[in-house]
């Protein structure tokens, strides 16, 4: 078998060889030989290693802040086995990524025609690439193979995998060399490659995910030193497509939809918006998600007095309304008007069952709503809708937003975080200082401003962990961070088993009128939209609606089933070992 697949793999390579023909130094890629004989041909090899291709994040979908209506992905369903195909993707990016920057490293320093500050900038970004690569596949399958130079394919079918931790020290190195060679930040006419202020962040965001605690909170120290990072003034307006280059975005792969760069008409918009205006509702955040806010007093829904379980956007830290589509009026406790709890893209979005008919704002008349189930089966199983970041150019399908790698917000939540982490000796003013900022923002208020957003006080660690934990997934909500977030905390055979929560059913009677369980024994009570509160665990912090369908008031629409026995690593692709069998795997696939 091994030797089919090396006559295949030369024989690909002859054939794109003759493509060319015999043209084994070309002028126009990114190979060896005369290639790097200006700082042009250089620069264009380096902008490949920005492609959002090689810059993954992770699927909000393996995690319990999504359901899909009666769906669940691979990870959720506990049914990863060695051909998940995200592994097998993204590890032949990556190693692909990984090649071209060790190509970089090695052919960069022999540029004598340049200065040497010049190319000791430019392999910077090379060794900032290789490490973020790298940062990756090590905190997703583990142990990988190490390559820092080009392999033969001989060499290709005999490598074995490096001990992770190894591989963790030579990141850390290049992400050192590329904070000290990499500018703080970039004029307002230049391009904006990679930063000092990045290769801090990401080498705390590493260092984190793999627990060494004192480094991340150097790393995130020394990035907010830089004081080049501020947080955004508006939450909500951050995320809209039209903010760009934000002095919180420290690290991001631009889109712009006038060079046909951006989201795509059918993931993730057409799923995303709403069914009012011609989405398909599908992608919703969950019941967890949303109970997962403090109210505005900092305690937790099952805890605050100011909690309404049939109003439940009510008196709610700001974050949720901007992150999810809010309904329900809030004037008595927010100072909204009341459309604020249900205008949403010049559409009035309500759920309720009784809601045949919705508002245009627009051409202000009443319209059908598809928005509910009475009225669209297919309508949001649970009801909520994602609002962060969605505007009215996501319904022309042209949404194009940064795609953000790190922002400041995640550097200040990554050193309280670690000193946390490091205990009570590391628990300061400046711990409790980072966890404010974010918050006080969420407020729109200064972080001074302790009597207008719920400031933290406690020096606790238990206590602090928690409210750290919890601060992560509301503020990082649907930006691709919980899915890691979990696994490092050891908490997704927690989080990522039992069952997915939403409405009960509705028919509708041949007169129109809306009937079925829902009606039954939620709306025509008086319980809509929780009839209880959920309980919040409190060694986890968890949301749990137990009680709630207990009580007849919800239903199961989709299960969850982590399996801890081996998911909390990636399997080694079953390709990769056909190919080569000393890769071995991880335990139990």
């Amino acid at each position: 078998m091994k030797n089919l697949l090396k006559a295949i793999i030369i024989m690909i390579a002859v054939g794109i060889t003759s493509c060319n023909d015999m043209d084994v130094v070309p002028t126009d890629s990114a190979s060896s030989g005369n290639w790097y004989s200006n700082i042009d041909q250089i620069r264009w090899s380096l902008n490949d290693g920005y492609r959002v291709t090689f810059w993954k994040t992770d699927d909000e979908s393996w995690t319990d802040n999504w359901t899909q209506r009666t769906s669940v992905s691979e990870i959720v369903s506990g049914s990863v086995t060695s051909s998940f195909g995200s592994a097998k993707t993204n590890w032949a990016h990556l190693y692909k990524a990984i090649t071209r920057s060790n190509i970089l490293i090695r052919e960069i320093p022999l540029a004598t025609y340049l200065a040497e500050e010049v190319r000791n900038k430019l392999v910077a970004e090379a060794y900032f690439m290789r490490a973020s690569y790298y940062s990756y596949l090590v905190t997703h399958f583990g142990d990988v193979p190490f390559l820092l130079d080009e392999i033969t394919i001989d060499e290709s079918f005999e490598v074995e995998r490096t001990d992770k931790n190894v591989i963790l020290e030579q990141i850390y190195k290049d992400y050192d060399f590329a904070a000290e060679w990499l500018p703080a930040e970039y004029g307002a006419n230049e391009k904006r490659y990679a930063s000092s202020g990045a290769a801090l962040a990401l080498k705390a965001r590493v260092a984190l995910y793999m627990g060494d605690y004192a480094i991340s909170a150097d790393a995130s120290k020394a990035c907010m030193n830089l004081g080049v990072y501020e947080l955004h003034d508006s939450y909500g307006e951050y995320f809209l497509p039209e903010t760009k280059n934000s002095k919180e975005t420290i690290f991001a792969i631009p889109r712009n939809s006038d060079l046909d760069d951006y989201l795509g008409k059918n993931y993730p918009q057409k799923a995303t918006l709403p069914r009012n205006r011609d989405g398909w509702g599908a992608y919703n955040p969950s019941w967890e998600l949303l109970a997962a806010y403090t109210c505005t007093d900092g305690l937790p829904i099952d805890e605050s007095p100011l909690f309404e379980s049939t109003n439940p956007f009510k008196n709610r830290d700001p974050r949720l309304m901007e992150t999810i589509i809010p309904f329900g009026s809030l004037k008595d406790g927010d100072g909204l008007v009341p459309e604020s709890g249900y205008r949403f893209l010049d559409r009035e979005y309500n759920p309720h069952p009784d809601a045949k008919k919705i508002l245009n704002y627009a051409i202000g008349t009443q319209v059908k709503n598809n928005d509910t189930k009475s009225v669209a089966q297919y309508a949001s199983f649970n009801g909520l809708l994602w609002k962060k970041g969605v505007n009215e150019k996501w319904t022309e399908f042209l949404a194009d937003p940064d795609n953000v790698i790190i922002r400041y917000a995640d550097v200040l939540l990554m050193y309280a975080e670690a000193n946390i982490e490091l205990g009570s000796s590391h628990i300061d003013a400046s711990v409790l200082e980072a966890i404010n900022k974010v918050r006080a923002r969420a407020y729109g208020v200064d972080v001074a401003d302790v009597a207008n957003y719920p400031a933290v006080i406690s020096t606790n660690q238990d206590e602090l962990r928690l409210i750290v934990r919890n601060e992560r997934r509301v503020e990082f909500a649907n930006e691709g961070l919980r899915y890691m977030d979990l696994i490092r905390w050891r908490l997704a055979e927690k989080a990522l088993v039992g069952n997915i929560y939403g409405l009960l059913d509705v028919n509708v009677k041949a007169s129109g009128a809306a009937t079925g369980p829902l009606v039954d024994e939620v709306t025509s009570k008086g319980l809509w939209f929780w009839g209880l509160k959920p309980e919040i665990d409190d060694e986890t912090g968890l949301p749990d609606f137990t009680n709630l369908h207990d009580a007849g008031l919800c239903k199961v629409i989709a299960v969850r089933n982590f399996d801890a026995t081996r998911q909390y690593l990636w399997p080694i692709p079953a390709e990769e070992r056909k190919i080569n069998e000393n890769l071995g795997q991880n335990p139990n696939y």
